[in-house]
């Protein structure tokens, strides 16, 4: 005999909690404390409680589905963020439709197919994004998030670490490690994520008197980091010191010294780094970086999708600063 698959009513019972604090997780709609978010999502991993997202869909108007659109799944970190993204969602009942933008299409141009299939929420996460298609999902009344970016308008919800404060940090730990002479490796200009690391780097070292600092920006990648290490110290051989927008252009840059110019890390040259992608605690890198904390941001997005206030919200979580051995330790 197959067996009956669990209802509302049973993890309500099995979580000691009411059926309608159940729906309220369920749906997304109406606050719920964390301790009973808890208690729900044990019960619900526990029977591996399935909703009908059929049902929900015809009822409503929209299906219980979120789509996640992205433009640079070949980088190592958003892999990593579209697992844990999904993870989540199937915990909190809801299904996933993913959407890749491959050149030279863009996000812009596959959100119109997005909303054509009634989703629930959208999350954008994608290195080259301009305000169109958050522009779109607004327009239409479907919650958008910004993951890891944010769009100049304002329009739609976004998550964030504090890119600002993470290149505050790393201008002080390089000074701290006796660095004099300090470069910046940045991604694509126009990109938040690159913009705001800038900003804090170059701020930071303002502050303290260094004012003509030397910064090339292309894309996040391993190909550009090495490429442009080369470049900067052929214009500037008395460079001690690089803070790389992202982890990606921090390996290129760890190889492009060490082989192309036969630099030793960190003696000669500290690298900082970004992200705490995979390849960030690879033995062969061993890269000092900000770590952004992917578990917290996902669960920012995905409440600020359910709980969508109609208000747009912008949210920055802190960093963590992981030291390696790219970097020497404090002088």
């Amino acid at each position: 005999m197959k067996k009956k698959a669990p209802t509302q009513k049973d993890v309500a019972k099995f979580a000691g909690v009411s059926q309608a604090a159940v729906s309220r997780f369920i749906s997304g709609k109406g606050a719920i404390s964390q301790e009973v978010r808890e208690k729900i999502l044990k019960v619900v991993d526990l029977v591996d409680y399935q909703p009908n997202p059929l049902a929900r869909g015809l009822s409503s108007g929209k299906f219980n589905i979120i789509a996640i659109v992205m433009a640079n799944i070949t980088n190592p970190w958003y892999p990593v963020v579209l697992e844990l993204i999904t993870r989540e969602l199937h915990r909190r009942g809801l299904q996933t439709l993913l959407f890749n933008a491959t050149p030279p299409q863009t996000v812009d141009d596959l959100m119109p197919l997005v909303l054509q299939y009634r989703v629930r929420g959208v999350i954008i996460t994608t290195a080259s994004l301009t305000t169109l298609g958050a522009d779109l999902c607004v327009k239409q009344g479907v919650p958008v998030v910004m993951f890891n970016r944010y769009a100049q308008t304002g329009n739609g919800h976004s998550v964030s670490t504090d890119n600002i404060g993470g290149g505050r940090l790393a201008a002080d730990v390089l000074l701290e490690s006796g660095s004099k002479v300090l470069g910046y490796l940045g991604g694509m200009p126009s990109v938040s994520t690159n913009r705001d690391r800038r900003t804090g780097f170059l701020e930071r070292l303002a502050e303290l008197g260094m004012t003509s600092v030397p910064v090339l920006e292309k894309e996040f990648t391993y190909s550009w980091g090495y490429e442009a290490t080369q470049m900067l110290l052929a214009r500037h051989p008395d460079i001690d010191a690089l803070f790389c927008a992202d982890d990606e252009i921090a390996s290129g840059a760890i190889d492009a010294l060490r082989f192309a110019l036969g630099k030793r890390v960190p003696e000669d040259v500290r690298v900082f780094g970004f992200d705490d992608h995979p390849v960030a605690s690879n033995a062969a890198y061993q890269m000092t970086t900000i770590r952004q904390p992917v578990e917290d941001m996902i669960t920012a997005a995905i409440d600020l999708l359910l709980q969508d206030s109609g208000k747009n919200e912008r949210r920055l979580l802190p960093g963590q600063l992981i030291y390696r051995n790219s970097t020497p330790e404090k002088r």
